[in-house]
C-alpha cells in the first residue's frame, strides 16, 4: 500500500500542471464572469493595477504549467524507460512525445494554453476574452483524456471520461477563479467586492454541485467499496481528497455569508475577513489539485481488488 518516490513525483509535477491549467481556464472565463464586475465601474488606479495583476497571474499560471509538464514529461520518461536514470529519461522523451496519446496531448494543451494566453492580451477585448477562455476550457477539457477512464473504454470508461471533463471544468471555473476573486477583493471597495464576490458564489455553487455529482462516480467506479479506502493507497489519497473538500465546501459557506455583509455598515471588515478566507480557500483548493495529480498516477482501488480476486484459488 506503499507509494513509491517516484510516483509520488510524477503525481505531484501532474497536480501542479493541472493546478495551473484550471488557473488559466479560471482567469480567463472568471474575468467576465465575475471578476469585471468589482472592476469596470473603477476607473481608479487600483483597479487598472488589479488588472495587470490578474494579467500577471495569468502569465505566472503559463509559466508553471510549462514548468510542471516538462518535469512531468521527464518523469513520465524515466518510468517509460524502465530505468530509474535521468539520463535514460531523456533519451525517451522524443518517442514519448511522439508516438503516444500522452505526448499528443501535452502537446496540443501546450499550445492551446499559450494561444489563451497571448489571445487574453490584457482583457480588453470581450471578444478575446471569450476566445481565450474556449482555447483554456477546450485545454483542460483534454486533460481526461490521460484519465482512467480513457484508458479503460467501453461504457464505463466513456462515463468516467465525460464525467471526468465536467469535473475538470467545474474545478477550472471554481478553484482556478479564486486567484482573481482575491485579487478583485484586495483593491475593491465592499460594495464592488459585493459585486463580483456574489457573481463568484453563484457560479462557485454550481461548480461545486457538479464537482461532488461526477466525484461520486468516479468513486463507485474506481474506489469500488468503504474497505478500498482505508486498505489501498488510491483509497487513502481518494479519502484524503474527500475531507479537504467538505472543508473547501465549509470555507466556501463561511466567504457566502461574509459576501452578504459586504454592503453592510460592517462591509470593510467583512472585506478584509474575505480575503483572508479567500487565500486560505486557494491554498487548500492547490492541495486538493495535488492530490489529484497523484490519485491518477495510482492504480484504482478497483483494479487492485480485481487482481486480488483472480489470484484467489
Amino acid at each position: 500500500m506503499s507509494v513509491s518516490t517516484d510516483l509520488l513525483v510524477r503525481g505531484v509535477a501532474r497536480g501542479i500542471h493541472v493546478a495551473a491549467s484550471l488557473a488559466i481556464l479560471g482567469t480567463t472565463a472568471g474575468y467576465r464572469l465575475f471578476a469585471q464586475a468589482g472592476l469596470q465601474r473603477d476607473k481608479s488606479s487600483a483597479a487598472r493595477n488589479a488588472q495587470n495583476a490578474i494579467v500577471k497571474f495569468l502569465r505566472a499560471s503559463f509559466a508553471v504549467v510549462v514548468i510542471a509538464g516538462l518535469i512531468w514529461l521527464l518523469c513520465e520518461a524515466i518510468y517509460a524507460s524502465g530505468s530509474n536514470q535521468i539520463a535514460s529519461g531523456f533519451g525517451a522523451i522524443l518517442p514519448l512525445l511522439r508516438d503516444t496519446n500522452f505526448g499528443h496531448l501535452l502537446i496540443i494543451r501546450m499550445i492551446l494554453m499559450a494561444g489563451a494566453v497571448l489571445v487574453f492580451g490584457h482583457g480588453q477585448s470581450n471578444r478575446r476574452v471569450l476566445l481565450a477562455g474556449s482555447f483554456a476550457a477546450i485545454a483542460v477539457a483534454l486533460q481526461a483524456g490521460l484519465g482512467h477512464g480513457a484508458a479503460m473504454g467501453g461504457s464505463e470508461g466513456h462515463l468516467l471520461l465525460a464525467t471526468l471533463i465536467l469535473h475538470l471544468l467545474a474545478a477550472g471555473l471554481w478553484l482556478g477563479g479564486l486567484v482573481s476573486l482575491l485579487i478583485v477583493v484586495k483593491v475593491a471597495t465592499p460594495e464592488a467586492a459585493f459585486r463580483a464576490a456574489t457573481r463568484f458564489s453563484r457560479l462557485g455553487i454550481t461548480c461545486v454541485i457538479a464537482i461532488a455529482v461526477t466525484a461520486v462516480i468516479q468513486g463507485w467506479y474506481l474506489v469500488g467499496s468503504i474497505s478500498a479506502l482505508t486498505s489501498t493507497a488510491y483509497g487513502l489519497v481518494a479519502a484524503g481528497k474527500l475531507v479537504l473538500f467538505v472543508s473547501l465546501i465549509a470555507i466556501a459557506a463561511t466567504n457566502r455569508w461574509q459576501t452578504l455583509r459586504l454592503p453592510t455598515p460592517s462591509g470593510q471588515h467583512a472585506k478584509e475577513f474575505l480575503y483572508k478566507s479567500i487565500a486560505i480557500e486557494t491554498a487548500v483548493g492547490l492541495a486538493v489539485v495535488v492530490l489529484a495529480g497523484i490519485l491518477m498516477e495510482l492504480p484504482p482501488a478497483m483494479d487492485i481488488a480485481k487482481i486480488g480476486m483472480a489470484g484467489q484459488p
